[in-house]
């Protein structure tokens, strides 16, 4: 039995070739579509994003605090890393300068010597490393011990009567401020 094809496919054939070819062509980017944008998606976002850091975080009404005193005020910082958020408490100390001014000095509690707590201890008008004896002045300049530079300032600013704080870690035992990134 002797069968004949012909060399070249008829016109159905190829009709039925070209639709085939065609739907698995939109079956395919129908998956890889969204696939690429789910492992391309943190990449866009993150080069959209400025180098300056973290976003600024509310801390609370400015008004509530005291003018020319220390106070510790705690926040929460949210860090997203692709796909995951983490949040975290973080502490700083603020003091507003003066009534009705949006001048607020922000210091990161964090000892520069080591990144022990530093506590504020008015009585001595310094705030003091229980760790290794470190004290700052009440503008957190190093006067004593083994911290190598200042308290580490946070930047700030005031929205709506909202004192607005960036967190940012900063490298500890080093003589410059050098931001560490998250």
């Amino acid at each position: 039995m002797d069968t004949d094809f012909p060399e070249t496919p008829g016109p159905r054939r190829r009709f039925l070739t070209l639709c085939t070819s065609a739907l698995a062509t939109v079956l395919g980017l129908l998956v890889a579509v969204p696939a690429l944008g789910y492992f391309l998606a943190p990449l866009c976002s993150r080069l959209g994003k400025s180098e300056a850091g973290p976003e600024f975080q509310p801390i609370g009404p400015q008004d509530s605090l005291p003018i020319g005193q220390w106070k510790l005020v705690s926040f929460e910082v949210v860090n997203q890393d692709g796909w995951e958020k983490a949040r975290s408490r973080r502490s700083a100390w603020v003091r507003r300068n003066a009534e009705g001014n949006t001048d607020a000095m922000v210091l990161s509690p964090i000892c520069t010597h080591l990144g022990c707590p530093v506590s504020w201890q008015p009585d001595r008008s310094s705030f003091i490393c229980p760790c290794h004896g470190g004290v700052f002045d009440a503008n957190g300049n190093n006067v004593a011990g083994p911290p190598p530079r200042p308290m580490d300032p946070l930047e700030s600013r005031v929205e709506a009567g909202q004192l607005m704080v960036r967190w940012q870690d900063f490298k500890i035992g080093v003589a410059e401020r050098v931001p560490v990134r998250g």
